[in-house]
């Protein structure tokens, strides 16, 4: 008998929040969804429209819940049976919660729509969409537990300080990839679909982001491997961005030849090479030079500008073969050579000594 009072309590908060409005304004709010998805997003990839209808079915199938639970708990309310009533609570709070997760679920669609629309990548940071779920999640469950239910957080909360110190400490490298994350989204030094090389103390990884997760970065390299480095190296790391300026980028080439070797006829060899290599784009300019003359031989510089940076090692490997070729027809042997990679902004022949 003392828990009825608590009981009609709780029924009288559930049917406060669970009114015709509340129904009606949750539904609409789902649908908006959808008319922002066919009015502004007709045009995206077959990889997005696959994402947010996957996104979509799960929306459904949390609003048939909340409607199926909703009608439950707005039928019994109505009926003046004592017996109906006893089952109200838990229509109430099916509905309650099935509500809450249809919420959450529509938010995560307008985040990801909102970030679809404003980016031209193929995908959009995991780590935003599943942050703002995780947070709008965490208040509503809060919200819930306080106004439906009566919980006092702030108790629990103070008595648990030790706890949370516990906590802290051993999920310290967890919490410090998701700060990280956040950052690196704010400052975006790179976005999805992006070449990029992170830079370490003690290796440099390459590769095309794939996907920003609360924890880690993934990347696709040069030859298909997936390669995982987490948020805080990369926040701790120089990067590297190929793709941000949509500038070209230019291949540099470092050739030692005999001293012997007729100038001319290297320098317009050279060019030629340039020319007639697959990949090397040729709206833009190239540079063949004689940078210096030492006891090591003729120091030979190339650049050229490349068609993406994904195919680089393909055009240098053919930029190589023809320069071996045209070499052993002349009769001059290679010393050594460097090959290293500048984006178009970054390459000034002054700078280059």
């Amino acid at each position: 008998m003392d828990n009825m009072p608590m009981m009609s309590t709780i029924q009288e908060r559930l049917q406060a929040l669970l009114g015709i409005e509340q129904f009606v304004l949750l539904v609409a709010f789902s649908f908006i969804d959808i008319v922002v998805y066919k009015i502004f997003l007709r045009n995206l990839s077959a990889e997005r429209h696959q994402n947010l209808r996957r996104l979509f079915k799960d929306l459904f199938v949390s609003i048939g819940f909340f409607t199926v639970c909703w009608v439950a708990q707005y039928w019994v309310a109505t009926q003046g049976s004592r017996e109906l009533q006893t089952f109200y609570h838990y229509f109430g709070v099916g509905a309650l919660l099935t509500g809450a997760v249809t919420f959450v679920r529509a938010t995560k669609i307008i985040v990801s729509e909102y970030l679809f629309f404003n980016s031209m990548k193929a995908g959009v940071p995991v780590l935003l969409v599943n942050l703002v779920t995780i947070m709008l999640s965490i208040f509503i469950a809060a919200w819930i537990s306080t106004s439906v239910f009566g919980v006092r957080w702030a108790p629990l909360l103070a008595t648990s300080a030790i706890l949370s110190v516990v906590l802290g400490l051993a999920l310290q490298d967890t919490l410090g990839n998701l700060f990280a994350g956040v950052a690196l989204q704010f400052d975006k030094p790179y976005e999805i679909g992006d070449w990029v090389e992170v830079h370490t103390d003690s290796q440099t990884y390459v590769g095309e982001v794939y996907e920003i997760t609360w924890r880690a970065t993934t990347l696709y390299g040069l030859f298909d491997e997936v390669i995982t480095v987490s948020n805080r190296v990369v926040a701790g790391s120089q990067i590297s961005n190929y793709s941000a300026r949509k500038k070209p980028i230019y291949r540099g080439l470092t050739i030692y030849l005999d001293v012997a070797g007729q100038t001319d006829v290297l320098k317009a060899m050279f060019a030629k090479i340039l020319k007639e290599t697959p990949g090397v784009l040729q709206n833009l300019e190239h540079y063949v030079m004689l940078r210096d003359l030492t006891e090591k031989g003729a120091h030979w510089r190339l650049f050229y500008p490349i068609i993406h940076y994904s195919k680089q090692f393909i055009i240098v490997d053919d930029v190589l073969v023809r320069v071996h070729r045209e070499l052993a027809q002349l009769g001059i042997e290679v010393s050594r050579l460097r090959v290293d990679a500048n984006t178009r902004d970054d390459f000034t022949p002054e700078a280059r000594a």
